[in-house]
């Protein structure tokens, strides 16, 4: 940080880095205290006196201020995904920053070399985590061997397909419209082929990928923040999501003829339903390219939480399953703090991908084909239950970061 006094033009370039490093952070995944909180850690650390940061799902409205002057920037984020590699990469540039070790220019460039960084798992992994995680689900929800196999090789189809249709920059809903199309295809014509007794199993778990679980969780978190305006923006963006796999699944359901629900059945014993929510964490944490060294413990966590909503159920089964899930969510956080500490990381790499197996997607694609068959009575009902459940994990994972959370770790979470 220089010494003198910032003159108007420095201040512009402090506030210039301050905004890359949020609008990095929000292009891959961070929510917005995070980015927030970032956007200020640089700003301070180069100079600032002080930075009022307005961070929304789709810019950032900075004022940096340094004595009598003051200068106020805004940054578009037109594109989102989630590389939680990055948003690590960009906290611990954020420590450096504090230290003094690195020049405005120098920070700047690092900016953009992580920006530019491409995956550390390559498309052909990805491909492969992505349908073992799909597999997984397959024999959580009950399936057998053949529901495992197909469902794998259905989603790991849907997101190759994915991965090309990223390269052409199509629009994020219309690609996900014909992936729910091939990956719904091909798990339904897989167990058709096959002989599965339930194909409809394997057809929930070919389409799980797609399943905007970060966006559900992190709306109804912002929401209990009292982040308003993220909240609604993040809930309707997932409401479209839910409803353009819905309206794939229906298609495919209609050009097939076939009348079928996307059932599950009960979940294999405790034991091996964790060691199947663990694998499916670690696909998970692949396809949000978490750092190598973070794979085992998010994949740790997710087992976790798993075993903390299924031992809810064994040991109080009058609970209902709200609580079990706020249980779990608890859980989630409580682990991951400690290991953020020691890997020197953001809790939410750990808490991503380890809250992924306890979202309900299969009722959030219910609800939508019960909706379009006007099954209105159903519809209503599994839409509740959907919202109940993903508000009961939110708010676990939002009480136990609240109690947690302390000023003197070393990451900000």
């Amino acid at each position: 940080m220089d010494a003198h006094p910032l003159g108007n033009q420095e201040l512009g370039e402090v506030l210039a880095v301050a905004l890359r490093a949020g609008q990095i952070m929000l292009e891959n995944g961070a929510n917005m205290a995070r980015v927030e909180e970032t956007v200020i850690r640089f700003g301070t650390a180069l100079g600032a006196e002080r930075l009022d940061v307005f961070a929304t799902p789709t810019g950032i409205v900075t004022t940096a201020l340094a004595r009598e002057l003051h200068r106020t920037r805004i940054v578009r984020v037109l594109k989102t995904g989630i590389d939680l590699n990055r948003v690590a990469a960009v906290n611990a540039l954020a420590e450096r920053a504090g230290s003094g070790e690195l020049s405005r220019a120098q920070l700047r460039e690092e900016l953009e070399r992580i920006a530019r960084a491409p995956r550390r798992f390559g498309d052909v992994l990805t491909v492969l985590a992505v349908g073992m995680a799909c597999a997984c689900f397959a024999l959580l929800f009950g399936g057998n061997a053949i529901d495992a196999g197909v469902a794998g090789v259905a989603s790991g189809a849907g997101q190759a397909l994915r991965e090309w249709l990223g390269c052409l920059q199509m629009g994020r809903l219309a690609m996900t419209f014909l992936v729910t199309l091939l990956a719904a295809g091909l798990g339904l014509m897989g167990a058709r082929v096959l002989g599965t007794p339930e194909p409809g199993l394997a057809l929930a778990a070919s389409v799980l990928l797609l399943v905007p679980g970060v966006l559900m969780v992190s709306s109804v978190a912002d929401l209990f923040r009292g982040d308003t305006l993220s909240g609604l923006s993040r809930a309707t963006s997932a409401a479209l999501v839910v409803a353009v796999v819905g309206a794939g699944l229906y298609v495919v359901l209609l050009v097939s003829g076939l009348d079928l629900a996307l059932s599950t059945n009960a979940p294999p014993p405790l034991v091996l339903a964790i060691l199947f929510a663990l694998a499916a964490t670690v696909g998970f944490a692949v396809l949000f390219d978490v750092p190598r060294r973070a794979l085992l413990p998010c994949a740790l966590v997710g087992a976790v939480g798993y075993a903390v909503r299924g031992g809810s159920a064994l040991l109080a089964p009058a609970m209902p399953p709200e609580g079990a899930m706020f249980l779990a969510g608890f859980a989630i956080v409580l682990l991951s703090e400690p290991i953020s500490y020691v890997l020197r990381m953001p809790t939410s790499i750990f808490v991503i991908p380890g809250f992924i197996p306890l979202v309900p997607g299969v009722l959030a694609f219910r609800t939508v084909l019960a909706l379009a068959a006007q099954d209105y009575t159903s519809g209503t009902a599994t839409l509740v239950q959907t919202a109940l459940r993903v508000g009961a994990l939110a708010a676990g994972i939002g009480t136990s970061q609240a109690l947690t959370r302390r000023k003197w770790w070393p990451t900000i979470r």
